[in-house]
């Protein structure tokens, strides 16, 4: 035949960001880095409020996804699981209203969830930055994902005490690092 063979390349998720796409999507990175910002700075001043307002936020959220599967399963009687279905939205309504209700008891739940974000959130930001690491700033990507990743264990070694305003405060910060990465990565080129 003539032709010699070639093995095929393998896609590796560690492959280096294409430094054109981020060129040309420059303009972008320099929005979502100051939007990043701007709502990271809001969180930081008054991070008791971040905080109730995160936590009331996810209690409706709760609620509406309570309320729309109940719909779901009253609207699809037939099928065999949607007396279960039923009682799973009655549990989302109950746990949403709780939180909404009393959203400062809610917190505590939702600050170990959010270590757990973060810590998980750490490790990917490290992995992008191996990504990236043909951008002339790769360090801040290291540094946002390291951040992250202390916010995380900060979070787990002062759990309850912590959990007052650590919501508000910690995503503020988390916010404003990724925001500062995300606008260096479009102003270095």
């Amino acid at each position: 035949c003539g032709m010699p063979f070639r093995a095929p390349e393998r896609s590796s998720s560690f492959t280096p960001a294409d430094l054109d796409s981020v060129r040309s999507n420059r303009r972008w990175f320099v929005a979502l880095g100051a939007t990043l910002m701007v709502l990271g700075l809001l969180a930081v001043l008054l991070p008791f409020v971040a905080s109730l307002a995160t936590t009331i936020a996810l209690g409706w959220l709760m609620m509406l996804a309570g309320v729309s599967e109940g719909y779901h399963a009253l609207r699809t009687r037939r099928w065999a699981g949607s007396g279960w279905e039923l009682v799973s939205a009655a549990v989302q309504v109950v746990a949403g209203g709780f939180v909404v209700t009393f959203p400062i008891a809610g917190k505590l739940a939702l600050t170990l969830i959010l270590a757990v974000y973060f810590v998980s959130e750490g490790v990917l930001k490290i992995i992008r930055a191996v990504q990236h690491r043909r951008v002339l700033a790769p360090g801040w990507l290291v540094f946002d994902g390291f951040l992250s990743l202390a916010l995380g264990v900060l979070i787990l070694l002062h759990w309850p005490s912590s959990a007052v305003r650590v919501i508000g405060l910690l995503v503020g910060i988390n916010l404003l690092a990724g925001g500062m990465s995300m606008l260096l990565i479009g102003t270095v080129w």
